[in-house]
């Protein structure tokens, strides 16, 4: 494996346990535990370079916001989108401008 894959392989786990632990922090505080499936049923895989995101289903409509039939509208958790795109925006900039000479070094010494 090229010191450039170790490299995307780090920021992608990093930002991913971040990610979890932050949306993890945010559930427990909006909503209330019932079965306790929203925060189990969360995990980050990386492998070759993808970071994947499995989450129960209904998490993101928990985040929408909701017209009920009164005409009021229900605000939304803001537990899901937020925290995906967040980091997925930290993820594009660590990609961008984090491999440096001295990263290339450090990561070239697995080797």
């Amino acid at each position: 494996m090229a010191a450039i894959d170790r490299f995307i392989d780090s920021v992608l786990k990093e930002e991913g346990e971040s990610m979890l632990e932050a949306q993890g922090r945010q559930i427990s505080t909006v909503l209330k535990k019932r079965s306790g499936y929203l925060q189990s049923g969360r995990t980050v895989r990386i492998s070759g370079g993808i970071l994947t995101f499995d989450h129960p289903v209904y998490e993101r409509f928990l985040d929408m916001k909701t017209r009920l039939a009164s005409g009021k509208t229900r605000k939304g958790k803001r537990i899901h989108n937020r925290f995906t795109y967040g980091t997925f925006a930290r993820i594009a900039d660590r990609l961008m401008n984090g491999y440096t000479e001295e990263i290339a070094a450090k990561f070239k010494d697995f080797d």
